[in-house]
């Protein structure tokens, strides 16, 4: 498929991931009301494939954009029929049509789209680019682990004492701290630093019942000299 019929068709990867506006409003004002006592929280939305940047935020006001994409160019807000124009953002720059649900969040101050940012590797490979973005070390195809992950490892002592204070005792950050929704994790997540992968949040559960459930809270619940309360506390 041709990107920009990909683009048009509005088949755009938050859409097919079932992911809308509304979640990442929820995530925002989440991470916003826990900051303070539980640290920020990070969301990173990898969109694979192929997007032409200048027909997702596209810039209407500049005129060489229509001269050098006569045929492929969004057409401006004023100058579009049908709805099928650019939405304006600030008289320059517009999103394209397909984008509509974004809106909103831009106009609130929750959305930055940021122009003209990317990597500094010159390959012409699809795949190595895209795995130079998640190591974050252009070119060096020798590294290991991805750039998430070693943000895991270098913040871990940071929260080992903020789950220690909450649990009253010494607790190891877990796999909790890193999660991917997919199949298998990313390779930004991709490391020595413990992580979790899930393809959806109804795959985590405790299959524990009645008694079994009792049992399991009163774990939670014992004194922090207990080995399994550290293990008990960040479960929760």
């Amino acid at each position: 498929m041709q990107r920009r019929i990909f683009l048009k068709s509005g088949a755009l990867a938050l859409v097919t991931m079932g992911l809308s506006p509304r979640f990442l409003r929820r995530a925002v004002l989440h991470a916003e009301t826990r900051a303070a006592a539980k640290g920020k929280t990070l969301i990173c939305l990898f969109q694979r494939g192929a997007a032409d940047a200048l027909n997702v935020v596209v810039p209407h006001g500049d005129p060489f954009y229509y001269s050098l994409r006569p045929s492929i160019a969004i057409a401006a807000p004023a100058r579009a029929a049908g709805g099928d124009g650019a939405l304006d953002l600030d008289g320059f720059f517009g999103l394209h049509p397909a984008l509509a649900p974004l809106l909103p969040l831009y106009q609130r101050g929750m959305l930055a789209p940021i122009h003209a940012v990317g990597s500094p590797s010159s390959t012409r490979s699809h795949f190595d680019a895209q795995d130079f973005m998640e190591t974050a070390t252009p070119d060096d195809k020798s590294t290991r682990d991805g750039w998430l992950n070693r943000l895991l490892a270098a913040t871990n002592h940071e929260a080992s004492a903020r789950l220690a204070a909450a649990a009253g005792g010494d607790v190891a950050p877990a796999a909790l701290r890193g999660i991917a929704l997919a199949a298998q994790p990313p390779r930004a997540l991709d490391g020595a630093a413990p992580t979790t992968a899930l393809r959806s949040l109804d795959e985590l559960r405790v299959r524990a019942g009645g008694t079994d459930a009792a049992q399991l809270e009163a774990l939670y619940q014992t004194m922090g000299a207990d080995l399994v309360h550290g293990d008990g506390a960040d479960a929760r």
